[in-house]
C-alpha cells in the first residue's frame, strides 16, 4: 500500500507528510525509548507517550555508561501497555518477507542496528534501536540508477542530537523538488541487511489478540526458552 504523500513506488507504515510527523533527537544512549515514543506517537497520532518516562521504568536495568538497556525490555514495555508485542529473531527465515509484510499491515516494527556483542557465533543485541517504517519497491531514479530502499527513524541520525523528518528527503525525479519519504533516513537494501546483522525486531500491534493471531499464522505455536526471551530473541521461522 502506498500514501499519496510519498512516491509511487513507497510503503509505509504511516501517512504523511513526515513535517507532521513528532519527532525528537534523543539523549545518549536513550535509543530504546525514543523508538518506543516515536512508533507509540506515530500510531495514536498525537504525542502520548514520553521517552522518558520509558526510562525511568526500567530503573537501574538503564545504564547509559554501559550502552543503556536490554533491548528485550521494548516487548515487555510494550505490552504492560496493552499493545502485542515480542523481542523476536528473524535469522533462521527471510527477514525481508516478513518485515515487508508487517510494513504492508501498518505496523510499525522496532529492529536492532549494528552489531554490540557476540557469543561464539551468534550475535547478541543490536548496538542502536531504530523503528521500520517503509521499504520501496525496485525503481529507477532520474540518473539511471536502480535503487530498492528501507525507510527508518533514526533519534540520532546523523548525528546525536539532531531527528529531522526532513533530512532524508530527496530529489529522486529530477524535477527540483525533494520528494517527501517517510522517516528521516534512508539506506539502501544492501546497507539495511548488512547492519541489521542481529535480524532481531520487536513488532508493534494494536492488541495481544492481533499479535497472537499473527504470530500463529505466519509461525505457528514455539514457546521460547529463557535465553530466546531475554538473549537472543524467539527463533522465528516462517511457514
Amino acid at each position: 500500500m502506498t500514501d499519496q504523500s510519498f512516491p509511487s513506488y513507497v510503503h509505509s507504515v504511516f501517512a504523511g507528510p513526515t513535517a507532521q510527523w513528532p519527532l525528537n533527537p534523543q539523549g545518549k544512549n536513550e535509543c530504546s525509548f525514543y523508538a518506543l515514543a516515536h512508533a507509540l506517537n506515530l500510531l495514536q497520532s498525537e504525542v502520548r507517550y514520553d521517552p522518558k518516562v520509558f526510562r525511568r521504568a526500567v530503573g537501574l536495568l538503564f545504564q547509559r555508561t554501559l550502552g543503556g538497556t536490554l533491548p528485550p525490555l521494548k516487548a515487555w514495555q510494550l505490552r504492560a501497555l496493552g499493545y502485542g508485542s515480542h523481542f523476536g529473531s528473524l535469522r533462521a527465515t527471510d527477514s525481508e518477507r516478513v518485515l515487508q509484510s508487517l510494513i504492508d499491515m501498518h505496523v510499525p516494527v522496532i529492529v536492532d542496528i549494528y552489531s554490540a556483542a557476540q557469543w561464539g557465533m551468534t550475535r547478541i543485541y543490536g548496538r542502536h534501536a531504530v523503528v521500520l517504517v517503509g521499504y520501496s519497491d525496485r525503481y529507477v531514479d532520474h540518473a539511471g540508477t536502480v535503487r530498492h530502499e528501507y525507510y527508518l527513524i533514526d533519534s540520532e541520525w546523523p548525528h546525536l542530537g539532531r531527528c529531522d523528518a526532513a533530512d532524508n528527503n530527496c530529489d529522486r525525479d529530477g524535477d527540483g523538488k525533494p520528494e517527501d519519504f517517510p522517516g528521516n533516513r534512508t539506506v539502501s537494501r544492501t546497507e539495511f541487511l548488512r547492519i541489521h546483522t542481529t535480524r532481531t525486531y520487536t513488532p508493534i500491534f494494536s492488541n495481544a489478540g492481533a499479535h497472537a493471531q499473527w504470530y500463529a499464522k505466519w509461525f505457528g505455536a514455539h514457546a521460547p526458552s529463557h535465553y530466546e526471551r531475554w538473549v537472543s530473541g524467539t527463533r522465528d521461522c516462517a511457514k
